[in-house]
């Protein structure tokens, strides 16, 4: 369902921005934390975390959100202040505030160097890889005047199995 990742902005413009697609992977980022569904039991998920950070605590004060598969040590979650920062950006009410998802990717690449998970020098940059194509694409879908349908409906015609 496309309730939980939807950018806030949408709700009021009515138009998905490239800004939106950030936000979604914000909320993205958030479950990989947690394990946990944008909305669960009532409760949506980007306001619980922004209500529990507290930066002056050991991981965040977010203990309680963390995926317990994931470990709660500091040390077996190398760059997880980097990893939920770049989270909290992405994830901001303003589509103005959030970074653009090419510099997420790369902040994403610098986390994981910073963690000892190195790519090989020999292979590309994703991120300069990423921004080479949204830059030259004029087919981007945010580049055109069509609007997206998100009433729900499958835009295919139904097909009877028998």
């Amino acid at each position: 369902m496309w309730i939980g990742y939807l950018d806030p902005e949408y709700y009021m413009s009515q138009q998905l921005t490239e800004k939106s697609d950030v936000y979604s992977f914000g909320v993205l980022m958030l479950e990989l934390i947690s394990a946990k569904k944008p909305l669960e039991r009532g409760k949506y998920i980007v306001k619980e975390v922004k209500n529990a950070v507290d930066k002056t605590k050991g991981l965040y004060g977010l203990q309680e959100f963390i995926d317990p598969a994931m470990g709660l040590s500091s040390t077996t979650l190398i760059g997880f202040d980097k990893f939920v920062n770049l989270t909290l950006k992405c994830v901001e009410e303003s589509g103005e505030a959030r970074p653009k998802m090419s510099d997420v990717v790369r902040e994403i690449e610098n986390i994981l160097k910073s963690a000892g998970a190195n790519p090989t020098e020999e292979s590309p940059s994703i991120s300069s890889s990423y921004e080479e194509v949204s830059r030259g694409s004029s087919s981007h879908p945010y580049n055109s005047n069509d609007t997206f349908d998100l009433s729900g409906e499958s835009p295919y015609p139904k097909v009877d199995p028998s």
